[in-house]
């Protein structure tokens, strides 16, 4: 009965611990936060085209970024801001 008690304490303990825990996942992404900024922000100045197909990409980039995908979300950032003519330091973080 000791040994019962023991097991199932130990049991409890375990589990509030994994359900206590953050996923690595839960942590925001800098790719999903800045770059759709940087983005936004240069969007007013380009042509009409242009800003077409960076807005597509960048709608693209965010629902990749719902899906958790990051490393994909930030290729069409990139793609984004390539088109966009912006240059900046969110452009370095997709090797991350």
């Amino acid at each position: 009965m000791r040994n019962a008690i023991v097991t199932l304490a130990g049991l409890v303990l375990t589990g509030s611990i994994a359900l206590g825990a953050a996923p690595a996942s839960a942590a925001p992404d800098a790719r999903c936060e800045a770059m759709p900024q940087q983005i936004r922000s240069a969007l007013p100045g380009a042509d009409k085209s242009v800003a077409a197909n960076a807005t597509r990409r960048l709608r693209t980039g965010e629902a990749l970024c719902r899906a958790n995908n990051q490393r994909a979300a930030a290729k069409e950032f990139q793609v984004a801001l390539k088109l966009l003519g912006a240059s900046g330091t969110g452009t370095t973080l997709a090797g991350k």
